[in-house]
């Protein structure tokens, strides 16, 4: 009977310890749904320095309404990069709110994406892209909230906002040519 007891208390221990673990990393990406696919990233000079981990380095990539893709790099912004896509590639989903930011931070380990919209101001329809105000600081030009790209959480460090952190999404490249963003 002993051996039960014990047994049935050890269990408990361990089922009560399996839901204290911390799941933050789950917590630390957004739920907004977001889906990026690019085929061809050797060929584009405004993302080279990101994907290669220089740390600090960044690139935004939008769609306009002709279906380009407008990729630009955080250390020529007056330089943007044009890519026309194929057929596969308009076939691929792109789902973002306002684009996507894709780089390296200063403190980080490794890749990041985070969504273009600023989250303070984003209302589930209407989302204003944020601008780089320097290589690693995005601004909204409507709340003048600041977010810095130095850390992977991407965080709030200027104006007043109910949301502190930029949307992040799960990001993977293989090294060569393919890059993809999602959630």
């Amino acid at each position: 009977m002993k051996r039960v007891v014990r047994l049935s208390v050890l269990l408990w221990l361990m089922f009560l310890l399996v839901g204290c673990t911390d799941d933050s990393v789950q917590n630390a990406y957004s739920n907004v749904p977001a889906r990026f696919t690019f085929r061809t990233c050797a060929t584009v000079p405004q993302m080279k320095a990101a994907l290669g981990g220089m740390p600090g380095a960044f690139f935004i990539v939008r769609r306009n309404n002709e279906n380009k893709y407008i990729i630009t790099s955080n250390e020529a912004l007056s330089n943007p990069y044009t890519y026309f896509p194929d057929a596969l590639d308009l076939k691929l989903s792109y789902i973002c709110l306002s684009g996507f930011v894709i780089g390296t931070p200063v403190y980080g380990k490794g890749l990041e994406a985070y969504d273009l919209a600023c989250p303070n101001c984003y209302l589930g329809f209407v989302s204003r892209p944020l601008q780089f105000e320097s290589t690693t600081r995005l601004a909204c030009p409507k709340c003048h909230c600041a977010y810095s790209l130095d850390n992977p959480q991407a965080i709030l460090v200027e104006g007043v906002s109910k949301a502190t952190v930029l949307h992040r999404y799960h990001v993977d490249y293989d090294g060569l040519n393919n890059l993809s963003v999602y959630n």
